[in-house]
């Protein structure tokens, strides 16, 4: 099964490697259109796509074993979000989101086929000091 989630993020950060490295412009429009491309990608998925897509790219900067969403997801985000997961291989993921209604979205997740698991604790952010990551908690929920 492949995740496009993944592949976009390795052909993304190749191609900003290829542009700092490039000595000509006709390289550095090579790497640039390398990251268009894979950008497209998602954007042809459409809106559910992007909005994990954002969530993994986090996760992966912010050095996050798994996926972390930490924004809010509506209720009518949880099924689609569930299927492109699933339809991507995607086994596990945190919802750190702080938001008052959080719990809510934990049982539509669990509604969708999800078992919400133990609390983690995840990367949010840099710090501010550049020391490492910002910790935050969150539900671990794996895809059944």
């Amino acid at each position: 099964m492949t995740n496009i989630f993944e592949e976009t993020y390795n052909t993304m950060r190749a191609a900003q490697r290829a542009f700092k490295a490039a000595a000509t412009d006709e390289g550095r429009n090579a790497a640039e259109a390398a990251y268009k491309e894979a950008e497209d990608r998602i954007t042809k998925e459409g809106d559910t796509a992007w909005k994990l897509w954002r969530a993994y790219e986090i996760s992966r900067e912010n050095e996050n074993e798994i996926l972390n969403f930490d924004d809010i997801i509506w209720n009518q985000e949880v099924e689609p979000l569930t299927a492109c997961m699933r339809e991507n291989g995607i086994e596990a993921f945190t919802y750190s989101c702080r938001a008052t209604d959080a719990v809510e979205t934990l049982w539509l997740f669990k509604e969708a086929g999800c078992r919400i698991g133990e609390m983690v604790e995840v990367n949010l952010r840099k710090d501010l000091w550049g020391n490492g990551y910002e910790k935050g908690h969150a539900f671990k929920m794996s895809l059944n």
